[in-house]
Formats: C-alpha cells, structure tokens, sequence
C-alpha cells in the first residue's frame, strides 16, 4: 500500500478530509458510564459486540499467523478486565484537569498480590508460546523476576523500568515493551471505568485525562464529524479541536496534513510537519469501544509502517509517578487475626 502525501490543508479541506476515512470494523457504546441497569436490547448490543470482537481477534489472527501470541494475550486482557479485583482496587481520586495531570498520575494502587501474580504469570505464559518470551516464563518459574515491578512499571508506562526488568531476565529484545500495556489494561480500563465522570469537558491536554497516554487513534464521529481522541492504553475517549495536533498543540494548517492511502477504503494519517508525530485517523458513527481501541489500532498497523517509511513517529512515552503497594489478602489477615486469637 502506498501513500499520498497531502500537507498544509485549510480547515475547510480538512474537514473534508476527515469525512472520506474507513468505517472501523467494531462498534460500540460511549466512554461515559451509567448507574441505570442495562436493558434487553442493551444486553443484546453488548454480546453482539462481543462477537464482533472475536470476528475480528479471529480475522487478525487468520491473516497475521504472527500476531496470535499477541491476539491470545490481548483477548486474554479482555476476559481478565471482567474481574472485580480491578474494580476494587481503583484509587480515590478527584478532578484534576485544573492542573492538566491526568487522574493516574500520583496515584497509590494497593492491591493484593495473588491476582497480580496470577495474571502476571498467565500472560506470560500465553506470551511464552512465542519463543521471544521464554527467558520471563523462566524468571517467573524460577522467582526470580518479580510480577509487581512489572505491573507498576507497566501501569506507571515506564519504558526505563520494564527494559531494566528485561534486562534482569536476560532479554534485550524488548518483549516487555509489547506485553507491559496489554498486562496493564485491566487495571487501567478499571480506571477508566470509575474516573471519566471526574473528566472535565474542558480537558484541552492531547494525553489522555485518564492514564497519561498519547493518543492511539482520532476519531472523526458523527454525521457533524466531532474530533475525538482515543486512548489504547485505557480505551479513554476526550474531545479535541480538527486543526491541532496533540503532540505539540500545532495549529497552522500550513504545517498539519495527512498521508493517505491508495485503493478502493482510504486509510489516513495526520500528521504534523512541526514535531513530525502523527496520529492515526478514521471515521465513526458511534464511539469505537474502549476495550477495542488497541485492537484497531494494531489492525491498522500498516499505516504505522506508511508513517515511519515516510520520517514521522509516534511520541515517547511520557510515564507517570505511579506506586503500587501489596496489600494483604482479606483470607490471610483473617488466618492471621484468628491464629493470634487462638494462640
């Protein structure tokens, strides 16, 4: 697939632009929660979504034999989210826009071990049918790598700290680089979850207001084709303006274009001659669900590869001052509080 270059547009062209991107192959319902109970026909919505996921897990898998070490990990993450230990374990936090810090940033996580170290050990072990991962399943069978350091750095996005971890493993291939998110997702759309009602409509920052992360996708949603980012770290979900990018806060359409793609379903990626990070860039009625951001993001990796042929990159991770604390499961304070009683 090759690419067309087309920089410097006004905003009237590039609101045209915006309009001609792909329909995104799964749908789903808004970011923002509800208290009231789902419906039939909302009961309905969600397991038809539900199969479009594994429709299109399955249809990345079949044409990606390579990625289904990956794809495994990721449905995984999705069947890890529905456990409530996430849930319960979401820090307290209050709005903070006002400071353009997003909600994770500083937070405490006190959690019990025994999950992290169960799910730490499962993804490593679904990880670990691609040969890349042995030295960790090793580390981890041996105890000598340590699940907690690798759930903090990676709910931390800490990218030093996971290759210092992978270094500890004797790896140098950066594999905790690609499993660090998708071990942090249940903990962090568990975030997500409880703090988007916190958000401000105001947030004008281009990371997330969640997590902290750079925007994986933008989408161009509704017949009035409002700009949103998206977040693949979380699935977070924030308003932004069309002419702006993220990154750096570029305003000047002289200097924001697109790379857009040949063939019969356009794919487009704007990007910004200033910083020269880009974003990938679509269409949608309805808001992508937030558990299924990562998953179109990797489905468009080609346009990843377009960009990067072409000089442009997605930014650092920028990481965030994140602790997490082990907590004493309820079951051993119990064992303990009665050993001492009866002792």
């Amino acid at each position: 697939m090759s690419a067309i270059i087309r920089p410097g547009r006004s905003s009237s062209t590039r609101a045209l632009t915006c309009t001609t991107r792909r329909q995104p192959t799964a749908r789903g319902s808004a970011v923002t929660p509800t208290s009231a109970a789902p419906t039939q026909r909302e009961r309905d919505n969600s397991m038809a979504r539900e199969k479009r996921d594994e429709a299109l897990l399955s249809t990345l898998g079949a044409e990606h034999a390579e990625w289904r070490p990956v794809l495994a990990l990721v449905n995984a993450a999705l069947h890890e989210m529905e456990r409530a230990v996430w849930a319960d374990s979401v820090p307290a936090r209050e709005h903070s826009a006002a400071t353009g810090e997003p909600l994770l940033s500083g937070t405490t996580i006190r959690i019990a071990p025994g999950p992290v170290h169960r799910w730490v050990h499962r993804a490593m072990t679904i990880a670990g049918a691609g040969a890349s991962a042995t030295p960790f399943a090793d580390a981890l069978a041996g105890g000598t790598f340590d699940p907690m350091a690798l759930f903090e750095a990676a709910v931390a996005e800490d990218p030093d700290r996971l290759d210092d971890l992978a270094r500890a493993a004797g790896d140098n291939r950066g594999v905790l680089r690609v499993v660090g998110p998708i071990v942090a997702m249940p903990m962090l759309h568990a975030c997500r979850k409880a703090w988007t009602p916190l958000v401000s409509a105001a947030w004008a920052e281009g990371y997330c207001p969640i997590c902290g992360g750079w925007p994986a996708l933008a989408e161009a949603r509704g017949l009035d084709g409002q700009r949103r980012l998206r977040c693949g770290r979380c699935g977070g979900d924030w308003r932004t303006e069309r002419l702006r990018c993220p990154f750096c806060g570029e305003r000047g359409h002289e200097n924001l274009g697109s790379l857009v793609s040949e063939g019969p379903e356009p794919q487009t990626v704007d990007v910004c001659e200033r910083c020269r990070h880009y974003v990938k860039a679509l269409t949608a009625l309805v808001p992508i669900r937030p558990e299924d951001v990562f998953l179109h993001d990797l489905a468009t990796l080609v346009l990843d590869v377009i960009a990067l042929e072409r000089g442009y990159c997605r930014p650092a991770q920028k990481g965030r001052r994140v602790e997490v604390i082990a907590k004493p499961s309820r079951l051993r304070t119990l064992l303990r509080l009665h050993r001492w009683t009866t002792g």
